[in-house]
């Protein structure tokens, strides 16, 4: 049966629903465990190698919410959600019933990183962070193992320098692995990825920026806004006030994306997490934003036909 989804993008030649089964995977209490184990234990944990590597395509789709909580106030309930990958290439695209916040869209397409406006040459506060930010999917990061991009499926191609502890994440003991060299990243943005020490899932991942004693005008929330300081009739921020003197000391910036992933189960032969949010905050002079998005995975297709015109968002 052939289940077309509301965008009209992905041509899904397979509907698999997920089953919610018990996932299986490799359990551990090791305390002394390199970087290199500690990936190899998580890919165990998504399925069989071979049912892993077979995979070179999914299409995800389900229901999505957004609440504003800082900087902006509103909460919206009936949004749908897809996320599109195909080898390298990535899509996730939020869609809201809404004039003044139709959704977000991000598309890396293997060579660019797109992302969409919710009005004419206006980005969110989140496209903004992505599209200024694109190493969060240029090197196949967002969506985690939802994508086929994720990275630590091909972690022999890309030797990077990593770092790992224990740590404790909302009273729940974690592995932390940061991923890649400090400053190399435009924006000297850090990433950090974190699993269940249990059973290796990757559960969380950290974007984190920190532009410390910033001199310069805070851009505005969302990019293209132009006056105004409070929200608008949305709840979506329109401008943050511009810093007094380049010669005043002021506070540190600090720019965070967490993403979570929880709910795990096996569809398709494959452990993959069927809630999935993303929580983006802003601090710093004359500007505060946080919001959290929040997904519910319904339909999951493995190597299916896609419409790769779904890897550019709209410019």
């Amino acid at each position: 049966m052939v289940v077309r989804e509301r965008f009209g993008l992905l041509a899904i030649v397979a509907c698999l629903y997920f089953l919610v089964l018990p996932p299986g995977g490799v359990y551990s209490n090791d305390t002394n465990i390199t970087p290199e184990a500690l990936i190899g234990k998580h890919l165990k944990s998504i399925g069989i190698p071979e049912k892993v590597a077979a995979v070179h395509s999914r299409g995800i789709s389900g229901k999505a919410e957004v609440e504003f909580i800082l900087g902006a106030s509103g909460n919206l309930t009936n949004g749908m959600f897809m996320c599109v990958s195909d080898g390298p290439k990535a899509a996730i695209k939020m869609d809201f019933e809404d004039n003044n916040y139709p959704g977000e869209y991000f598309a890396y397409d293997g060579g660019e990183v797109t992302v969409g406006h919710i009005t004419p040459g206006q980005r969110s506060p989140l496209a903004d962070f992505i599209f200024l930010h694109n190493a969060t999917m240029k090197e196949g990061f967002l969506g985690g193992v939802l994508s086929t991009a994720w990275p630590l499926l091909h972690i022999e191609d890309e030797k990077p320098r990593m770092k790992l502890k224990e740590t404790e994440v909302k009273d729940r003991r974690l592995y932390e692995l940061e991923y890649g060299t400090p400053g190399k990243r435009p924006g000297n943005m850090r990433v950090k990825l974190f699993f269940d020490k249990e059973n290796f899932h990757h559960v969380r991942t950290e974007y984190r920026i920190l532009i410390a004693d910033e001199l310069t005008s805070v851009r505005n929330l969302i990019s293209g806004s132009v006056t105004g300081a409070s929200a608008t009739p949305s709840g979506m921020p329109a401008a943050s006030a511009p810093i007094p003197t380049i010669m005043q000391s002021q506070p540190d910036s600090i720019y965070l994306l967490v993403e979570e992933f929880d709910n795990f189960a096996v569809v398709g032969g494959l452990v993959l997490p069927m809630s999935y949010s993303l929580e983006y905050s802003l601090e710093g002079h004359g500007a505060t934003f946080l919001a959290k998005w929040t997904v519910r995975a319904q339909y999951y297709v493995n190597n299916g036909d896609i419409d790769q015109t779904f890897f550019v968002a709209h410019k």
